[in-house]
């Protein structure tokens, strides 16, 4: 009666995991994300998938902690070369649908290729009058 039983769930559980996997390896194949050393930045860069939108790999910027800050700049590199440098930001929805929030500090900063491993992504931001940079590699 307990072989039964135990093949019961296995018939359940088997396809159940083949399921999991298989969505976990799809999602790992189109975003590729890193935090910084203390935890406050997330960067994630998805691929665009909707054939509405604009083809290519955007990356995000998200802050994971509510301290009121102000973010100076996103610098991104690749193989020590600047890929893309933004140092203006301005709260609210652009013409392009990007939204930007600025606390906590959230914002799109890049659209095109898929980013290179070993992509820095520097973050310059001020609070108290003190200036920090923080540094996100994506793997």
């Amino acid at each position: 009666m307990g072989y039964m039983i135990r093949n019961k769930y296995l018939k359940v559980i088997v396809p159940l995991a083949l399921i999991v996997i298989c969505v976990y390896w799809y999602y790992s194949s189109i975003v590729i994300s890193g935090t910084s050393e203390n935890g406050m930045w997330k960067v994630t860069y998805s691929k665009n998938i909707d054939s509405s939108e604009p083809y290519g790999w955007e990356g995000h910027l998200n802050q994971r902690n509510n301290d009121n800050v102000t973010v100076k700049a996103i610098v991104v590199e690749e193989n020590d070369r600047v890929k893309t440098s933004i140092n203006s930001f301005d709260e609210g929805r652009a013409e392009d649908g990007k939204i930007t929030v600025l606390h906590p500090f959230s914002d799109d900063f890049y659209l095109g290729p898929k980013p290179l491993k070993g992509t820095v992504v520097s973050v310059v931001w001020e609070h108290d009058d003190e200036i920090y940079n923080d540094i996100v590699q994506i793997r």
